[in-house]
């Protein structure tokens, strides 16, 4: 069953790559620490408004009979399905963000920013999620923990997904949604696998989605590069001196 996701991941990655294989935008090579695009910023109010409506519907579904009934719901026609794809899924987009800068697709940062971004993202993500975890202590649908609220699973889906749309959403706008498809696929099997509620899923993408847009905001350390090496600039000074006592040449060498 892993291979054929795998199989099917490849071939959609395969399939958003052919369509813009004439773009104008794409890289003469792969770059990987230089670029970075001037793109005017949004307000981030106006990006806070979908993350915000994810976490009040989630506080408005934490109760056990409401939740409880959802669930059934969700997991009914599944008749106790379990697999273990929810532990992958999480990084295709990912792999699709770093697939399309091998193939030389125009984003919106250098490989090191996307990556910078993206590790600040998953670890603040990561940090809120799992302080709320073991503040809350909400048990899981499965009864083998309390630490069910929020998923950390799709958390760090969201997260994935909403870099990969943050880095390609003016370039390669079929690339850039395609993630929440493989975000989403891992906060529903999180709920069919009962390791989680409803509100669980849709608190941590609410989280995932609203900590990203931050970091991409703000562009925290954005010049920030131990790779980069700075220019070395050499000069030579030569001048003649002279006074009483002797005569000579001053040279002087700066670096």
């Amino acid at each position: 069953m892993k291979i054929v996701i795998l199989i099917i991941s490849f071939f959609c990655a395969s399939t958003l790559f052919s369509q813009s294989e004439n773009s104008k935008n794409r890289y003469s090579k792969i770059n990987w620490i230089t670029y970075d695009s001037n793109v005017e910023k949004k307000h981030l109010w106006k990006q806070s408004i979908i993350p915000l409506v994810f976490g009040i519907t989630a506080l408005s579904t934490n109760q056990l009979p409401l939740k409880q009934t959802v669930q059934n719901s969700i997991r009914a026609p599944f008749n106790d399905y379990k697999t273990s794809i929810d532990n992958y899924t999480p990084y295709v987009p990912i792999a699709l963000m770093y697939s399309a800068d091998i193939f030389k697709f125009k984003a919106k940062h250098s490989i090191w920013n996307q990556t910078k971004y993206l590790f600040f993202s998953e670890f603040v993500t990561a940090g809120v999620i799992q302080i709320l975890k073991h503040s809350l202590k909400i048990e899981r649908p499965d009864q083998n923990s309390d630490n069910s609220f929020p998923s950390g699973h799709t958390g760090q889906a969201f997260v994935a997904a909403q870099v990969l749309r943050q880095e390609f959403k003016d370039t390669q706008p079929i690339l850039a949604y395609s993630g929440y498809l493989f975000a989403a696929t891992t906060g529903t099997l999180r709920i069919i696998n009962n390791r989680h509620w409803l509100p669980d899923v849709l608190m941590a993408a609410g989280i995932g989605i609203l900590i990203t847009n931050i970091i991409y905001h703000f562009e925290p350390l954005k010049n920030w590069n131990p790779f980069k090496t700075k220019p070395t600039s050499l000069s030579l000074q030569i001048s003649p001196t002279f006074n009483d006592q002797y005569t000579g040449i001053n040279l002087k060498l700066q670096l």
